[in-house]
């Protein structure tokens, strides 16, 4: 957890891109702020956030930072398998059966 954080960022050359498209916490949001708007980091490319979604936009609306939705899932088979589980929880629904993905 948070190993882009200011002691990381200090070390770092200026003008350093970060990308970060693995998990969310690996990089501090406010540590990485503070470096972009010190100029420390010059650009940042993020598709994870710590909290999706993020409780507080400054980060993904800062100028200098190119902010897209984490999607690793979505291929044509997993879309195909969503279609699949809403048809069977549906089905279930409708015939009182037990439901599969139930939300207690």
């Amino acid at each position: 957890k948070y190993l882009l954080n200011d002691e990381a960022f200090a070390k770092m050359k200026d003008g350093v891109r970060i990308v970060d498209a693995a998990r969310g916490g690996i990089v501090e949001e406010a540590a990485l702020l503070r470096a972009l708007e010190s100029g420390k980091v010059a650009a940042a490319a993020l598709d994870v956030f710590e909290k999706e979604p993020p409780l507080d936009y400054a980060l993904a609306q800062h100028p200098r930072v190119i902010a897209v939705p984490h999607i690793g899932a979505q291929t044509e088979e997993a879309q195909l398998r969503a279609a699949e589980d809403i048809s069977t929880e549906i089905l279930n629904v409708l015939n009182d059966q037990p439901l599969r993905w139930e939300i207690v």
